[in-house]
């Protein structure tokens, strides 16, 4: 098939190739939330997204630079059906959840600064279902996280924040003598449950609101609870072998062109869809959020500047290396056996992300566990699947369209180093980060650009919106139209090329913690082109 490239104005081509000289062509596209075969089987321990940025709700735009706040925001429990009832999504109580924080541009981090959020579950009504309760009456309305309001909850789920600065590694690696400061105290914070629906809790937005919680001593403001999925991708079209989808109505009737092409209008819409369709469309996913000070980000605890403001992200979720199941427990009528599955052993890394679908798209197959468990700092061993970039070839084998696929320095560089580091290919250190120049100030949630550096108008122009991916990552960045034109090369981006999907129907979320109220089980809908 011939391919058929539309055309756009000369303005619109010099402005494309100045975005594309700006930013070094990457595939890590957004993540599938199933990147390897053993965390599949873990959705609760499975990191399906990680987003960091400089917070835009309009309190911290309104902050003087120097006092301004950043997010960390790490999703686990892919593709969440609303009504997915009896038992709903919940944390894993036998899971730590970290976030780490390189800020020296050591590479890896681990002793530098992290977040641990560890969870705690209680059974308040360990003979609840679907009926009156006590025998006296019907569930009442969940209005509240704990106390009266919360009597209609079966479990109630509370959690800790640790912040971990200078820890001393073990051979092992593992964490020890860390300076630790505890937040709220120590006190265990509840979790905001899933959203069941309206006649179980009728002001769901309120109750979520009562699970942000801010800490007097350092600042920090945390939130543990279901949000919806922001992320839009046509994933079955990705991983259908790259088969995009593309339109019916092209320049030539009948003749359907080799690569899904748009109109620098179609691009340029950031309220529709134009063809795709967004498989995470009506799900959720389980957030964990924290805002910190950027003073106590970076690495000498002062104000972000020219030699300090740039820090490496990543997360990880742990469990202990052994896991013990009671075997068939001998039950009295009366009672019933506390606890069923317990841990054993030193807590090791089963999940880690940092940019995007580096796992899924980069790591080749058979190295997708070992990749899971290694630390970032170490990615050298993996240095020839981003050379040898591996989706280039197969975009060239679908499309036809000529793409770089040897020799991807551009790669190594951008993911796995800092701006300015060693250009020398043979030296590190090399290490896969999501890296934040925090001194780049934060677009208000009205003019945020889902193509980031990339966007234009409606004729082609750039308007580039330097604060969203690759300088870190917000909830509504479209990382996989951003990626695929510059791994696909010119043809690519002197067309628009993209999944057909953009945007998620919730919109931006402009205030903590920036992904929108969940979508309830009683009315969840999922939606496809043209609805």
């Amino acid at each position: 098939m011939q391919i058929q490239l539309k055309k756009h104005s000369i303005l619109g081509a010099i402005a494309t190739v100045a975005l594309a000289a700006a930013i070094p062509s990457t595939p890590s596209w957004a993540a599938s939330h199933r990147e390897a075969p053993l965390i599949a089987l873990d959705p609760a321990a499975d990191i399906t997204d990680v987003y960091a940025f400089v917070s835009y709700d309009q309190a911290n735009i309104n902050r003087p630079p120097e006092d301004r706040m950043a997010t960390f925001i790490m999703n686990v429990i892919p593709g969440q059906e609303p009504g997915s009832g009896p038992n709903y999504f919940a944390f894993d109580d036998n899971v730590r959840y970290q976030f780490i924080v390189d800020n020296d541009r050591s590479g890896g981090g681990l002793d530098d600064l992290v977040y641990e959020v560890k969870f705690k579950t209680q059974v308040t009504n360990p003979k609840q279902f679907i009926r009156p309760v006590a025998g006296v009456g019907p569930i009442p309305p969940i209005t509240a996280l704990e106390g009266q309001g919360a009597a209609g909850l079966a479990s109630i789920q509370r959690y800790t924040v640790t912040e971990l600065r200078n820890c001393r590694l073990t051979g092992k690696k593992e964490l020890r003598q860390c300076e630790e400061t505890k937040l709220f105290d120590g006190d265990f914070k509840p979790t905001v449950p899933s959203n069941i629906g309206p006649r179980t809790m009728p002001d769901y937005e309120a109750l979520a609101n009562q699970g942000i919680f801010t800490d007097v001593a350092t600042g920090i403001r945390v939130f543990a609870g279901q949000r919806a999925e922001t992320f839009a991708i046509d994933l079955g079209a990705v991983f259908d072998t790259l088969n995009f989808r593309v339109e019916d109505a092209t320049p030539i009737p009948g003749v359907r062109p080799a690569i899904p092409v748009q109109t620098a209008a179609e691009d340029a819409n950031d309220v529709a869809n134009p063809f795709g369709v967004n498989n995470f469309s009506g799900f959720n996913i389980n957030t964990i959020a924290i805002e910190v000070p950027i003073r106590r980000l970076t690495v000498n605890g002062q104000p972000a500047n020219p030699n300090n403001g740039t820090i490496g992200m990543w997360a990880r979720t742990l469990r202990q290396a052994a896991t013990l199941r009671a075997d068939s427990p001998h039950l009295d009528a009366n009672k019933l056996p506390k606890k069923l599955i317990a841990g054993k052993g030193p807590f090791v890394q089963v999940s880690r992300m940092a940019n995007p679908l580096v796992n899924e798209l980069i790591i080749r197959f058979g190295s997708k566990d070992f990749w899971n468990a290694t630390l970032p700092e170490d990615e050298a061993i993996f240095l020839d699947a981003y050379r040898k970039l591996d989706v280039a070839s197969a975009l060239q084998l679908v499309s036809g369209v000529p793409v770089p696929t040897t020799s991807r320095e551009d790669i190594v560089d951008l993911l796995l180093k800092y701006k300015g580091q060693n250009p020398d290919p043979k030296v590190g250190p090399f290490s896969e980060l999501l890296r934040l120049d925090m001194i780049v100030p934060p677009t208000p949630p009205a003019q945020i650009k889902r193509l980031g550096p990339f966007a234009h108008d409606t004729n082609g122009v750039a308007t580039p919106d330097n604060a969203g991916f690759p300088n870190g990552r917000r909830p509504n960045d479209d990382v996989t139209d951003i990626v695929v034109r510059a791994a696909g090369g010119a043809n690519y981006i002197a067309n628009f090329v993209g999944d057909g999907v953009g945007i998620n129907e919730k919109g931006v979320t402009a205030e903590f913690p920036f992904l929108p109220t969940p979508f309830d089980g009683r009315n969840r809908r999922h939606i496809d082109p043209g609805e």
